[in-house]
């Protein structure tokens, strides 16, 4: 890369944001409004409902004992066909 190039390419992109047309800011009242409170995240989580309950345990419980019989059906079974596996061992051994 010669020097042109690179130093065309390194202000391009800053020649090209330069063009962008300015942001509009509000006007008015809303330009004197207060900035925001900052609050601590635990005021804001002191305010939460949280339900009582084991609601959705059962569900999740059940799911994971599917999800569980699912896998230990699958271990031990090939997931590719007999020739499938041959044609990798082959280009393994060919390698």
């Amino acid at each position: 890369m010669t020097p042109r190039t690179f130093i065309l390419a390194a202000f391009l992109p800053g020649t090209v944001a330069a063009c962008a047309s300015a942001p509009d800011f509000p006007a008015g009242d809303a330009a004197n409004a207060p900035f925001p409170k900052i609050v601590p995240i635990s005021e804001i989580q002191a305010q939460v409902v949280v339900p009582p309950g084991d609601e959705g345990i059962a569900e999740l419980a059940a799911r994971a004992a599917d999800l569980r019989a699912r896998a230990d059906a699958l271990r031990g079974t090939s997931v590719v066909d007999e020739a499938t596996e041959e044609q990798m061992q082959d280009a393994l051994s060919s390698s």
